[in-house]
């Protein structure tokens, strides 16, 4: 049975929870935009944990391990884009444009 004590406490409850994480989208906009100044500063020595402890500092709460996911994500993606800018206006290497292939083996030309 509703009471307001018990409205009172969902209440309290509710007010209480702790933030939610970014969402995945979000944190690949950030990674997205400072990926080079990640990569020049693991370049220079630095660890995950000091790159994520330092974002925090900066007033973006990330764990270590959501930061090396989404730059994992992050260069896997970009690596895919490339190669699919790579593909689409060559053709296959070792064969010239208007070539044509043989036939299957076992079957008669006319």
């Amino acid at each position: 049975m509703l009471s307001d004590e018990l409205i009172a406490k969902i209440a309290s409850g509710i007010e209480t929870m702790p933030p939610k994480p970014a969402s995945r989208r979000e944190i690949q906009l950030l990674i997205g935009r400072i990926e080079a100044k990640i990569r020049a500063a693991q370049e220079r020595g630095c660890t995950y944990v000091e790159i994520a402890k330092q974002i925090t500092e900066s007033g973006y709460a990330i764990k270590t391990s959501t930061l090396r996911v989404a730059i994992q994500r992050h260069r896997k993606n970009e690596g895919i884009q490339r190669t699919r800018r790579r593909k689409s206006g060559s053709p296959t290497p070792g064969r010239p444009t208007g070539a044509v292939s043989p036939p299957p083996s076992g079957t008669r030309r006319a």
